[in-house]
């Protein structure tokens, strides 16, 4: 049977890996699965539902877009090639043709003569049945002026006159004994969709293909008024109920299209608004009561699928709704209870007839009919929707509430959806555990198999996810700062942690060079921050290497804790600045920088607390631990001793100074220097 819209199961429990739960206890956690011959109430219940036989058409049949019950058989109009199938017995024989491309509708008339509307022709045909053993085409009953499509057709026997619903011109046409038809009313919307017979001769037709979904209440042809306005853009089905109306109404994001080739419609799957056109999404559709007075009040809405069909149980007192996705007929109460009745393997039902003899509903995409049957179910199941721990996980107990007895089984796998990996299904077993497994997947299936009373209510399975490794992705360490000679350095980690575990880190490091780790923290094994700061003092100088080890070890039991390390990029520890020495040679400052750990990587010269210039390398560019340096000295000093500021940096950014005396003398000895400098 087909499966639903998506389950929302929320895992009860911390994020840390231990036991955790996923409960199912509402209408919504059980709709979202299969049901097979159980039914779902909207109270979140799931119930022994009613025995269905599948009756499958020829395979050309296409959907069913209409049925009707004429008491001694059941007839079923399809969309391929208009055929119509009679049903006797829960077997299906190819009965008329029609020579249309769909039929939309079909019921009796006098002396019990069956009519056809078809779509694509804007024809309805008497139907006849097989001569020979062969079937036969229908006799032209009435050929509607500029009609396109006849989508319903009701019989009003008092006045011995057949109503057609038509498009794309929204018109209601009432035809005679003799095939005569009169416009009765004239819509401003493109289609007229559904019709429906009350009392008082009057006839109610809803629209769609357009803007609005209107309701009409049509006595006459100049006495027709708007009775109900709903959301959306069309009415699809409507029923009489005594004195009020039951109407459904949907509505749908995207435009309508009117295809009326015959290989459209038989290649595609029937609108269930009637158009025949294809709709990538499921429209949104609502159940209506609607009194005389045209005051309406929804009774039902779904948000993920439209309604197709609407019937009346009178006995039970609830409307049965065809949905166009998910293959369901959902039974709505005078309270407003709402039932999942029946889950079908197709997709959408197109058709229904609850109230008759034969009970039945028909699909579209693959065309068949559902006989429900008057015994009980049997081999009725609960199945639940794919049920997702989000990684390899044991599964344990399934635990439920409810009255009854149920049998309980599930599968298990790594792949949604099931493929041919999962597991088989098997019994729970004695103990109400699972199986022996580590899936990440599961689905658990109820059997209503010894107990016609049975009621489940919820179901709650326990689990426990597979604990997965924290990963470092990232060590990153500053080193001290040379200016302000702080000793300390900082290190910061990243870390991936999927289960949310608490983490402890462990850290370490090591000289380059060396094969011994020591810990860096003090007073501590580890720590639960994702950073610390490093005292360096007193270390010798040179690189270094820090190791983080993530565990998780707090969270989770003796071996299933699980851990991971990362290095940083080496670390330069050197808090010594450079030593400066410098002197004059012949109009230019000159001298050596030296440093104990690391290259020396700019040397700059300042003239009398003037700005500062770089100098420049005697060997053309600082690389090394000790560097010579050189510097012009400036044009136009006046006469006098001037001083001369030098800095150096090491790569760790350490700065040392040193400083030198410039003597100038008067004119003769500035032109010497310039000369020198030349």
């Amino acid at each position: 049977m087909a499966a639903a819209a998506a389950l929302a199961v929320v895992p009860r429990g911390s994020e840390a890996v231990q036991t955790r739960t996923m409960v199912l206890d509402s209408a919504s956690d059980f709709s979202s699965g299969t049901m097979d011959r159980t039914a779902v109430a909207s109270d979140g219940s799931v119930v022994l539902g009613q025995d269905v036989t599948r009756v499958a058409l020829d395979p050309a049949a296409g959907g069913v877009w209409s049925l009707y019950d004429a008491g001694d058989a059941l007839y079923a109009g399809t969309a391929a090639d208009g055929r119509v199938y009679r049903i006797v017995n829960n077997r299906a024989e190819h009965w008329a043709n029609t020579g249309g491309v769909a039929v939309s509708s079909i019921v009796a008339g006098e002396n019990n003569t069956l009519y056809a509307a078809l779509v694509g022709s804007g024809n309805i045909v008497k139907l006849r049945g097989p001569e020979n053993g062969r079937p036969r085409d229908g006799e032209r009953f009435a050929a509607l002026p500029g009609v396109e499509h006849v989508w319903s057709l009701v019989y009003d026997r008092a006045r011995r006159t057949l109503f057609a619903a038509t498009g794309p011109d929204g018109k209601l046409f009432a035809i005679d004994a003799q095939g005569r038809a009169t416009v009765v009313f004239d819509a401003d919307e493109p289609n007229l969709y559904s019709l429906a017979l009350g009392a008082n001769n009057t006839v109610y037709a809803g629209t769609g293909g357009g803007n609005a979904a209107v309701l009409y209440a049509v006595r006459g042809p100049s006495d027709a008024r708007a009775l109900a306005r709903f959301a959306g853009n069309e009415v699809k089905s409507i029923l009489v109920a005594g004195d009020v109306l039951y109407v459904a109404a949907n509505e749908f994001s995207e435009g309508l299209s009117f295809p009326t080739s015959r290989s459209l419609l038989q290649t595609r799957t029937p609108s269930p608004g009637g158009t025949g056109g294809s709709r990538p999404r499921p429209g949104r559709g609502a159940l209506y009561l609607v009194r005389a007075s045209g005051v309406s009040e929804r009774l039902y809405q779904s948000s993920d699928t439209h309604l197709t069909s609407l019937e009346w149980d009178a006995q039970r007192r609830v409307v049965f709704a065809g949905t166009g996705a998910n293959g369901r007929v959902v039974s709505v109460g005078e309270d407003r209870t709402a039932t999942i009745a029946f889950d079908v393997d197709e997709t959408s039902v197109l058709s229904m007839s609850l109230s008759g003899r034969t009970r039945a509903f028909a699909t579209g995409d693959t065309g068949a009919v559902y006989v429900v049957n008057a015994s009980n179910a049997q081999r009725a199941t609960w199945t639940s929707r794919v049920l997702d721990a989000t990684q390899p996980a044991r599964w344990g107990s399934v635990r439920w509430r409810g009255t009854g007895a149920l049998d309980w089984e599930v599968r298990s796998g790594n792949s949604d959806p099931p493929d041919g990996t999962w597991s088989a299904w098997a019994p729970l077993r004695e103990d109400g555990t699972v199986p022996d497994t580590s899936t990440r997947y599961l689905q658990i299936r109820a059997r209503f198999s010894r107990d016609a009373a049975t009621v489940l209510r919820a179901v709650t399975v326990y689990y426990l996810p597979t604990n997965q490794r924290p990963v470092l992705t990232e060590v990153t360490a500053a080193s001290p700062s040379g200016e302000s000679r702080s000793p300390t350095v900082r290190l910061n980690w990243k870390v991936e942690n999927p289960d949310n575990d608490s983490l402890r880190y462990r850290v370490r490091y090591r000289g380059d060079g060396e094969t011994t780790w020591r810990g860096l923290l003090r007073n501590s094994e580890y720590t639960t921050s994702t950073s610390t700061e490093w005292n360096v003092d007193g270390l010798p100088e040179g690189f270094y290497r820090v190791s983080v080890e993530a565990s998780d070890e707090a969270s989770n039991a003796d071996g299933d804790a699980l851990t991971d390390r990362r290095e940083s990029e080496p670390v330069l520890i050197d808090t010594t600045a450079p030593t400066v020495t410098a002197r004059i040679e012949g109009g230019r400052v000159v001298g050596d920088v030296r440093d104990g750990a690391s290259s020396i990587t700019r040397i700059e010269v300042s003239f009398d607390t003037h700005e500062w210039r770089p100098a420049r390398a005697a060997d053309g560019v600082f690389d090394e631990r000790e560097e010579r340096f050189e510097a012009r000295t400036p044009s136009g000093l006046p006469a006098g001793e001037h001083t001369v500021a030098v800095r150096a940096y090491d790569e760790a950014g350490n700065m040392g100074v040193g400083s030198v005396v410039l003597r100038v003398a008067g004119a003769t000895g500035q032109a010497a220097a310039g000369a020198a400098r030349r």
